[in-house]
């Protein structure tokens, strides 16, 4: 067995915890039942038995989203704040072993309560299926299918939430190298957000009987839980990669393009319908988006580092591919792939009739995405790469433990207050100077949107060029004293 998963095991189950688990369960249980109960009816009533299933289903998700996700983004937190992660990151165990034995060994004991709501769903489900063959007549499936997508997708919902509140923490912690509680309440909370979210977006899906995906008709139950499973796989691969940074393992940067390419397929196969036109460039336009918005996701995780940063120059100096891509961060080599992706989605829309491109209000309140301008595509690339030099000029500062809430007050700034008092003086031909604007003709503007950003970028690059020399002399300096006096 798992050392990590046994160790676990060990210090979460007693007998009193076996006990005490099914005990409250079954008071909250018969709490919400017991209203419903009648017993003239098969085994309590239908409605008896569809209680225990809403009480069921609904508690177990509850108790992912509010326990599991504290016990897992805690776990790391723990770890450090115990002295005892240097410990087990000197044993012998590899990254995949640590990985799955604390993601699935700090919540066994959730495990344990959602295995046991889980059971009383699936048996309620059963017995109403046996008494008034509701289940596959509601349904329109049998009730085994039904079973098996209840507990196909709970269960990947499980491992998706817990695993990605544990990468959060991690990141978290590793950022500053000492833990804080607030870090977990942090990691749950953008969790939770975002399961509501997938929530709100996969029960829309259920509403109707079918998925069109890329032009396939699919069922939307099974669409649901296909895609839960996927990314909670992807979410297990960014944890491991995670760890295998803790222990100081490296990673090659193109797995996370990889998963980019993929959750930018899967955006892109739910906006194109059968008997689209366009479908290629609305693709390749998606995709390209999808790059855009996930390049800020590994440059805000991972931990600038100024010397993989000058590894990175000289190998790009030196032309040396290899090593430019084991050397660059995430980040660039996601941009990179934006950027692929920009040129092929700004040849697609220029092929375009130009019919398409003029009627873009009706575009716009249709949220055809094929309506964007080339140009808005081009300054949305364009501003995204200025984000990312402020970010390497606040790593490059002194103080670099302040360095992204400095960041993060930059960009609050320059694309909320900034657009918000543009807005209020009426002075909108200075709009594109902060976000992308509509490259079209009904904007009128004397200067071109591309132009700003552009300006920007220049102006940012040679701040970047001074602090970066800044910090080379500084380097310097600090080797020759630590030759002049060696200790």
């Amino acid at each position: 067995m798992n050392p990590e998963l046994r160790r676990y095991l060990w210090t979460e189950f007693s007998l009193g915890r076996v006990i005490f688990m099914p005990v409250i369960l079954g008071l909250v249980l018969l709490l919400f039942g017991v209203w419903t109960f009648d017993s003239t009816e098969p085994g309590g009533g239908e409605e008896f038995l569809e209680s225990f299933v809403a009480t069921g289903t609904i508690g177990y998700i509850l108790v992912v989203l509010f326990w599991g996700s504290r016990i897992a983004a805690a776990a790391m937190v723990r770890e450090i704040a115990d002295k005892t992660w240097d410990q087990q990151r000197l044993s012998s165990m590899g990254a995949w072993g640590m990985t799955w034995g604390k993601l699935f060994g700090s919540t066994s004991y959730v495990w344990y309560g959602c295995g046991l709501l889980l059971a009383v769903a699936l048996i309620s489900l059963g017995l109403i299926e046996a008494h008034y063959g509701a289940v596959s007549e509601e349904m329109g499936r049998d009730v085994g299918t039904v079973m098996l997508q209840l507990v196909l997708g709970l269960a990947a919902l499980t491992v998706l939430i817990e695993s990605c509140v544990m990468l959060i923490a991690m990141t978290a912690v590793s950022r500053r190298n000492s833990a804080r509680q607030l870090d977990v309440t942090i990691a749950q909370a953008v969790v939770i957000i975002t399961s509501l979210v997938l929530f709100s977006m996969m029960n829309d899906m259920q509403d109707d009987t079918q998925v069109v995906w890329f032009g396939h008709l699919i069922d939307a139950t099974w669409f649901a839980v296909g895609s839960t499973i996927m990314f909670a796989a992807w979410a297990v691969v960014g944890l491991w990669r995670r760890m295998r940074l803790e222990l100081q393992m490296p990673n090659r940067p193109l797995m996370w393009s990889v998963f980019v390419l993929f959750a930018g397929a899967w955006l892109a196969g739910l906006a194109v319908g059968p008997g689209k036109d366009d479908a290629v460039t609305l693709t390749a336009v998606i995709m390209t988006i999808t790059a855009m918005v996930l390049t800020y996701v590994p440059a805000v995780l991972e931990r600038m580092d100024p010397v993989n940063l000058r590894r990175l120059v000289a190998s790009v100096r030196g032309g040396r591919v290899g090593s430019i891509l084991s050397d660059a961060p995430v980040w660039v080599i996601n941009h990179g792939l934006a950027l692929l992706g920009l040129v092929l989605s700004v040849i697609l829309l220029l092929s375009q009739q130009p019919s398409q491109a003029d009627q873009t209000a009706d575009l716009f309140s249709e949220l055809d995405m094929t309506g964007f301008a080339p140009g808005t595509l081009v300054a949305a690339w364009l501003f995204i790469t200025r984000d990312l030099m402020l970010l390497v000029f606040a790593w490059l500062g002194r103080n670099t433990r302040r360095a992204f809430t400095t960041w993060l007050i930059w960009m609050v700034v320059l694309y909320a207050l900034a657009p918000m008092i543009v807005a209020v003086l009426g002075a909108h031909a200075v709009l594109p100077a902060f976000v992308p604007a509509w490259d079209v003709p009904f904007v009128h503007l004397g200067i071109s949107p591309l132009v700003w950003p552009a300006l920007e970028i220049v102006v940012v690059a040679g701040l970047v060029r001074w602090r970066w020399r800044r910090f080379a002399a500084s380097a310097v300096e600090t080797k020759a004293e630590a030759v002049k006096n060696p200790q």
